[in-house]
This record gives C-alpha cells, sequence and structure tokens, in this order.
C-alpha cells in the first residue's frame, strides 16, 4: 500500500512513520476501522506533501523573484537594447544564488543594499505563487475535512458500541 502513494522524492521511512503511528492512535478494531484507517492515513500523508508542495514554491519562486529584482535593479536607466543582456545577467545570478551559498550571499548583500531584505524577497515569492498557494490551500482544507468526518465516525461507531455492550450483556 505505502510505496504506491509515495512521490519519488517522497521518504518511505516518514511515510512508514505516519503509518505506524496512527495505526497504534487509532488501535482499528473492525475490518471497517481498518479502512478508515488507510483513508487517515493517506489524507495525513495528502496534507503533509501539500504543506511540502507550499514550502517548495516558496523556494523555487524565490529565486524568481530574486531575478525579478536584478532585472529592475540592473535595468533602471539603461537603453532598452541593453535588456537582453541585463536579463542573461540576472538569469545566471539566479542560478548562482540557487547554487553557490558565496554567491548566494553577494546578491543578497547586493539586494539589501538596495532595500530588499529576506522578507520582501519572500513576499515577493509568495505573491508570485498566491493562486497556487490558493489551490493548495483548498486541497488541503479538503483532505482534513474529509480526515476530521472519519474521526468523527471512529468516535460515533465506538461511543454506540460502548452504550451497547451492556444491553447486550442482558
Amino acid at each position: 500500500m505505502s510505496e504506491a502513494l509515495l512521490l519519488p522524492d517522497e521518504s518511505l521511512r516518514d511515510f512508514k512513520f505516519l503509518q505506524n503511528s496512527i495505526v497504534n492512535e487509532v488501535r482499528p478494531e473492525s475490518f471497517i476501522e481498518w479502512l478508515w484507517t488507510f483513508d487517515l492515513i493517506e489524507l495525513s500523508w495528502e496534507i503533509l506533501r501539500y504543506r511540502r508542495f507550499k514550502m517548495r514554491l516558496l523556494e523555487t519562486h524565490r529565486a524568481t523573484t530574486i531575478e525579478s529584482l536584478l532585472l529592475l535593479m540592473d535595468g533602471e536607466g539603461l537603453p532598452d537594447e541593453a535588456a537582453p543582456m541585463v536579463r542573461v545577467h540576472a538569469r545566471k545570478a539566479r542560478a548562482d544564488w540557487r547554487h553557490d551559498p558565496k554567491d548566494a550571499a553577494e546578491v543578497e548583500a547586493r539586494l539589501a543594499r538596495s532595500g530588499f531584505d529576506q522578507s520582501s524577497i519572500s513576499a515577493g515569492a509568495f505573491a508570485e505563487t498566491r493562486e497556487l498557494f490558493l489551490m493548495l490551500d483548498q486541497l488541503m482544507h479538503s483532505a482534513q475535512i474529509r480526515r476530521t468526518t472519519l474521526l468523527r465516525e471512529f468516535g460515533v461507531r465506538r461511543e454506540f458500541a460502548r452504550r451497547a455492550a451492556p444491553l447486550a450483556e442482558r
């Protein structure tokens, strides 16, 4: 069951930990509870996946934001003919920022001198990803509602069984 639910970059060990934790917490008592437990595991993994996606989106779009800011800074006051060269330079700086900590520090210091700190970079990245964030939030919210509904079903079923037990003893 578990490997089929994983994307190539996801950890089987993390999934198994989540799976075991939920099974140990819920302690399914019947076949239907086992099915619900499997659903709980899948929904919980989906929610964690959506959270990871949001962070990856921000990380990726921080680089895009840095490129945009460098384009603004480096292109200011230059003739239109220089735009392609400025774009090439900004893309190279973005790639260097992503792959070399020394280059990243230099780019960030340059941005800071122009008034762009880490918060403004993150805000720009968030603005670029707002539609994707909205979609992921909706997906996460839907999964959370379905997970909460399942947990309530466990409670209702177990409360009914608890109340029915003394009646069955008569």
